[in-house]
């Protein structure tokens, strides 16, 4: 038995008894793992998630105030706001 694509969705609960699904098909290449391609996948489909929308704005509200955070909430907020752009900003992150 030989996989040669992984697809993975998720179902983002949008409240008021609605969702959004989100999915994305990958062909593994030759040389790739099947586990790396399954992660690489979640990762993109969880970027998309609907409430990520207030966490970007929680996340820059945090590097507009750097003052009234710790060094540390600062640092993070900068590479988990980078990371989560990264991904909604690229055709695929891979």
């Amino acid at each position: 038995m030989k996989a040669t694509k992984i697809y993975f969705k998720k179902l983002f609960n949008t409240g008021n008894y609605q969702h959004e699904e989100v999915g994305i098909e990958i062909v593994i290449e030759e040389g790739e793992k099947a586990k790396e391609v399954m992660q690489k996948a979640q990762e993109f489909v969880e970027a998309f998630n609907p409430k990520n929308a207030d966490r970007i704005k929680r996340l820059e509200k945090i590097l507009e105030l750097k003052e009234a955070h710790s060094y540390g909430a600062v640092k993070e907020a900068e590479k988990e706001l980078k990371r989560l752009k990264d991904i909604l900003n690229e055709d695929l992150p891979f």
